[in-house]
């Protein structure tokens, strides 16, 4: 179920930060922009996108994400086959002093966020509190997103100055993946596909272009897709562990939490909890 508001913030705008978007659940499309006139944090839920800033592409697997400064010319796009599901926030700021002290004055950033379900659960409270509370929703929400900015002020002072620029021969292995996660996929077919480049070199290229090893994107990928099952399907817990490329229940329990900050189960009945409040909003 997705959830998109825009507070009104002219009671708010005098804040040293203030939100004026946010979404949760949102199925994230193909999407140019020329610039974005606010400033946002997208966190991936579910599924895998591209990012393109700068004439560079950027890959974004679940428990990933990004921020943009305002201006900056992007392109999004889930990859091919898979829906891309995100969270994200866009917000102002009014502290010059602020935004130097922090990230925000950078153009982008790529986040492999050490807690992305802290992320997540943290845009979900700014948007309970600007949709519940009309008269100070918007400053409960401020309160939220300051404490999340400073939190990933940390994770950003130990990122790369530059990320790794697009490369041919990785995103034919991305590709490669994204039709063959539920098989067991070897280095050597990764390497083929790449070019017949060899293990190390590969290894080490793969590092550079998503920030992570072979192994581990393709478990994120693995469980990006089991998130999306778990989420809008009723299909068994094992089997949706089966039909994702996990041939073992506690692995698979093991390493969903480990990249989502919660388990499986916990996940499903947050979809069914945020399906039920939908609905009620609607009725």
């Amino acid at each position: 179920m997705s959830f998109v508001f825009y507070p009104q913030t002219n009671k708010d705008t005098a804040l040293p930060v203030y939100v004026d978007g946010v979404g949760v659940g949102y199925d994230q499309k193909y999407i140019y922009r020329p610039a974005i006139y606010s400033k946002q944090i997208l966190v991936t839920v579910s599924g895998c996108g591209t990012i393109t800033v700068g004439g560079k592409k950027y890959s974004v697997p679940v428990g990933s994400g990004f921020y943009l400064n305002d201006n900056t010319e992007h392109t999004y796009e889930p990859d091919p086959g898979v829906e891309w599901v995100v969270d994200w926030v866009t917000f102002g700021m009014n502290s010059t002093e602020l935004e130097k002290a922090l990230f925000t004055s950078k153009d982008f950033l790529m986040f492999n966020f050490k807690r992305p379900a802290m992320v997540s659960e943290d845009i979900r409270k700014i948007l309970d509190s600007v949709t519940r509370d009309s008269a100070y929703g918007g400053h409960y929400a401020s309160a939220i997103l300051y404490s999340t900015l400073i939190e990933l002020n940390g994770e950003s002072l130990k990122l790369p100055s530059k990320p790794a620029k697009y490369n041919a021969a990785i995103s034919a292995a991305i590709e490669y993946i994204s039709n063959h996660y539920s098989e067991n996929i070897t280095l050597d077919e990764l390497c083929a596909v790449s070019g017949n480049l060899s293990e190390q070199y590969f290894c080490r290229l793969f590092k550079q272009h998503t920030g992570l090893r072979p192994v581990e994107y393709i478990l994120r990928k693995r469980i990006a897709i089991a998130y999306g099952y778990l989420e809008k399907t009723d299909i068994p817990i094992s089997k949706v562990a089966e039909m994702t490329g996990f041939n073992n229940t506690s692995y698979f329990y093991r390493n969903f939490k480990k990249f989502t900050g919660i388990s499986p189960l916990t996940c499903r009945q947050n979809a069914l909890y945020y399906k039920d409040e939908g609905e009620n909003a609607d009725t």
